[in-house]
């Protein structure tokens, strides 16, 4: 698929987009859940053989879609549409979590009640405070003003059971070397996407305002570039 990831249809696409795209194409995930450019988008599909369900109302501008192979989206649809009529909503997040390639124990993890902690650190604003790895991460990060990178390269929705959790930097191993590989511009997107949020930013200072500085500058320069056409 090299030929694709240096494509113009490819490149219409936001790069976190791409990044998750990439993996379910390399299949090192059942599935995703993105947007992007429609036409580009389907034009991709076609390439790739997967197929995809629409996860917004109809008719909605920006539409966002979960993309998997045709038989993943058909078990997936099975699964949910078999599940007991009266169960709470983590039997869906669990599904959610198989479809997405998330480890068991993660999922098993994010479903679990909240402590009062955790719950008044969510009514306060600190959502990173109000589960298991948010705090982890931020105990770590103050303690030692790092924190081990592999998660920079999380999916939006991917949120580890632990820090130490080996089920998920092994998958988040495998995916950043594969984005990494295939699509390095979307590896970097990804990496500002969750160094910009907390706790992660306490970490990066100087990388965020060396990175904002150098965007504001692309952004001028492009801007100049359309003004002289």
């Amino acid at each position: 698929m090299s030929n694709l990831y240096n494509s113009e249809e490819w490149n219409s696409l936001e790069e976190i987009d791409r990044a998750q795209l990439l993996l379910v194409i390399e299949g090192l995930k059942r599935g995703t859940i993105i947007g992007g450019n429609w036409t580009s988008f389907m034009d991709i599909l076609k390439r790739t053989g997967l197929g995809q369900e629409l996860n917004t109302v109809k008719y909605r501008l920006d539409p966002v879609v979960v993309v998997a192979k045709p038989e993943v989206l058909a078990e997936t649809n099975h699964r949910y549409l078999t599940l007991p009529e009266r169960i709470n909503g983590d039997e869906f997040h669990k599904i959610s979590g198989w479809l997405l390639g998330y480890p068991d124990c993660c999922t098993e993890e994010y479903v679990k009640e909240r402590t009062p902690e955790q719950r008044k650190a969510q009514r306060n604003g600190q959502r990173h405070l109000s589960y298991r790895f948010g705090q982890e991460l931020d105990a770590r990060i103050r303690a030692e003003g790092t924190y081990p990178e592999i998660f920079d390269y999380r999916p939006p929705s991917f949120t580890p059971c632990g820090i130490e959790c080996p089920e998920a930097t092994g998958v988040l191993t495998s995916w950043k070397e594969a984005i990494d590989t295939l699509d390095p511009e979307a590896g970097k997107e990804l990496v500002y996407f969750n160094r910009r949020d907390f706790p992660e930013r306490l970490a990066h200072e100087k990388y965020l305002q060396q990175e904002g500085q150098r965007r504001n500058l692309e952004y001028k320069l492009e801007t100049l570039r359309r003004s002289v056409r």
